[in-house]
């Protein structure tokens, strides 16, 4: 084990990818509206990998609204959690904000239930 953590930052030849809605039209409608109690998969990708970059925005529901990510076909997810809780925005209350790992970004600050881009 110790032998692959050395390697870990070693440049390896790969491919790149990319997951992501799309309007089929060729227009800007390429949200989704998931109805309650429903689910949708945003990716389902096989073989190794790294996700580098997650975009999506909200409206609303930031607590109703649950990101579940599993790796590797386990049997129990390792993310499970509100979305907005996810993103740093406790209490559905929007705000913008950048840190190293996670931003949101929104015209209306210190509202609840209002729109926001997730990073």
């Amino acid at each position: 084990m110790i032998g692959h953590l050395l390697d870990i930052a070693r440049i390896r030849s790969g491919r790149t990818g990319r997951v992501s809605s799309y309007d089929v039209t060729g227009r800007n409608g390429d949200g989704w509206r998931i109805p309650a109690g429903e689910s949708r998969v945003l990716a389902d990708i096989a073989g190794p990998g790294v996700i580098t970059h997650i975009w999506m925005a909200q409206a609303e529901q930031y607590r109703h609204c649950l990101l579940k990510i599993t790796w590797d076909d386990a049997p129990h997810p390792s993310i499970l959690c509100p979305l907005g809780d996810f993103f740093g925005l406790g209490h559905s209350i929007v705000n913008s904000y950048q840190s190293l790992l996670f931003s949101a970004s929104t015209s209306s600050n210190n509202q609840f239930e209002r729109g926001c881009a997730l990073n």
